[in-house]
């Protein structure tokens, strides 16, 4: 084709067909020009598309971690509600003062929803000492119960995939998620809910002799803390401290689902 196309051009010039020769020359360009621009075409198509695919992929993957995200929230909020419903327990029977502090919202503890393998059945309203000592036991656990999978985020930032997502709705969405994630499932505020599970069963052991690892050995935990006063400021701070941990998970659920709904939108708008 290429030897074809000059010797027509060398035919026009011995001929003396300057004019002709012109048009054909201005007709070649416009031909390379449009093939050059079907061939970047082809290639932004191309680029595009695999963009989207890859996009999708990370999409995909994005609401994988997610749904573990919950999975985690909904474990840790159900040993924590036990744990809260433990402190509640050991003030009322203790005599001590149960009034829930009336500047937030407090979760429902009333029951034991899932079931969980801690506690199975409804709560005792009476001295129970199997769950006398579970309550002993959960004040000091730890708060760092939620596994939250950064994978596929941390990949989406460092890759840069992240510009890829044009729905600004969606990427402030996933940024406001994450970030609330780190302010109040992770770090700093972890660390102020343990420092007080921790100070309050040190306060036990120091103050009352009560080791909230194990108080079978004891014929009445409750009663040995019932009336005093230290004893109810402890139980109380760390009662607030738990729920804290739990209205804060639970807003971080309803984030995270409110997320998977955007992502799939977004999804489905990717394949049209």
């Amino acid at each position: 084709m290429i030897e074809l196309l000059r010797k027509i051009r060398r035919d026009m010039i011995s001929q003396n067909k300057i004019g002709k020769y012109l048009k054909y020359a201005v007709g070649e360009i416009i031909l390379v020009v449009i093939g050059i621009l079907i061939a970047l075409s082809i290639n932004n198509w191309n680029t595009n598309r695999s963009t989207q695919k890859e996009t999708l992929n990370f999409l995909s993957n994005l609401i994988d971690d997610l749904n573990n995200d919950i999975s985690s929230i909904d474990a840790s909020t159900n040993f924590n509600k036990i744990r809260l419903r433990g402190i509640f327990y050991i003030l009322e029977h203790a005599e001590l003062n149960t009034q829930r502090f009336t500047e937030m919202d407090w979760v429902d503890v009333s029951k034991n929803d899932p079931p969980s393998q801690l506690w199975k059945g409804s709560f005792p309203d009476t001295i129970n000492r199997d769950f006398t000592n579970l309550s002993f036991l959960l004040l000091g656990r730890g708060f760092g119960g939620v596994s939250l999978n950064k994978s596929v985020i941390n990949e989406l930032y460092s890759t840069g995939s992240f510009s890829h997502i044009k729905n600004s709705n969606l990427k402030t969405k996933i940024g406001n998620y994450y970030s609330y994630l780190a302010q109040r499932l992770e770090g700093y505020a972890i660390e102020e809910h343990e420092e007080w599970a921790n100070e309050t069963t040190r306060f036990f052991r120091d103050q009352y002799g009560i080791f909230t690892l194990d108080v079978s050995d004891l014929e009445d935990p409750i009663g040995i803390i019932k009336g005093k006063k230290d004893a109810e400021h402890h139980l109380r701070y760390l009662a607030l401290e738990v729920n804290y941990h739990c209205v804060w998970a639970q807003q971080a659920k309803k984030m995270a689902l409110e997320l998977i709904q955007l992502i799939k939108e977004e999804q489905d708008l990717l394949r049209k």
